[in-house]
């Protein structure tokens, strides 16, 4: 509910502000449409429009019902717009590599679920890079499902912490930094909706996150 209010308030004024700015393109003449600056002042407000509207377009998915478990899930769709909701966090220091393979990603399940999974795994792998890394996302179709790995090249988890990390408020961070339940989150949502989740990591080389899901049946 906090979620949708948030994604209400944000909303209401972007609308004005878009309908300010087709008045302000209306009020330009056509010789001062022409001119660059005109044109990289007009586009740069519309595309910081569109980002923000994307991102209300995502808190809207993250507040979906809880309890509805048969909603058309685009896995692809689904992280795309969690990148864009962290963006601004990782951008000046992590490079994002996309190589989505999958050729059906349309799973059955709760939207505003998977998204909250995907952000927490997504969320964690950007805070595991401290100056400069990478994250490489890849997708795959096998067998009826699909894959999907998430890696980092960030700090790495210790062995004997790996067995932990799903547990509920187990963290490595700093005091104040995490309360350990992200990937408690993830684990259950991925276990709910029929699917695998494993970690595989090396400390100081980085954190891969492998998921599996279940196609929609006329996915498959």
């Amino acid at each position: 509910i906090l979620t949708a209010g948030i994604a209400h308030e944000i909303n209401n004024p972007l609308n004005y502000i878009s309908g300010g700015l087709n008045g302000l393109e209306n009020f330009f003449t056509e010789k001062e449409l022409k001119n660059k600056k005109t044109t990289l002042f007009l586009t740069s407000i519309k595309t910081g429009l569109e980002r923000v509207s994307s991102i209300v377009s995502g808190l809207n998915k993250l507040s979906r019902n809880k309890n509805t478990y048969n909603e058309d899930c685009d896995i692809h769709e689904i992280i795309e717009t969690n990148l864009l909701i962290i963006n601004n966090k990782i951008k000046h220091k992590i490079n994002v590599n996309k190589r989505y393979s999958a050729t059906q990603h349309i799973v059955l399940g709760n939207v505003g679920q998977l998204h909250q999974a995907f952000l927490n795994i997504l969320i964690n792998a950007g805070q595991s890079i401290k100056t400069e890394g990478t994250v490489l996302i890849f997708t795959k179709n096998k067998n009826k499902n699909i894959f999907i790995e998430i890696s980092d090249t960030g700090c790495g988890i210790e062995e004997k912490n790996l067995q932990k990390i799903t547990d509920p408020f187990f963290t490595t961070k700093e005091p104040g930094k995490g309360t350990g339940l992200g990937l408690s989150i993830s684990y259950n949502i991925i276990k709910e909706h029929n699917g695998k989740i494993l970690f595989k990591s090396e400390l100081k080389k980085g954190t891969t996150v492998r998921i599996e899901l279940p196609l929609k049946p006329n996915e498959k």
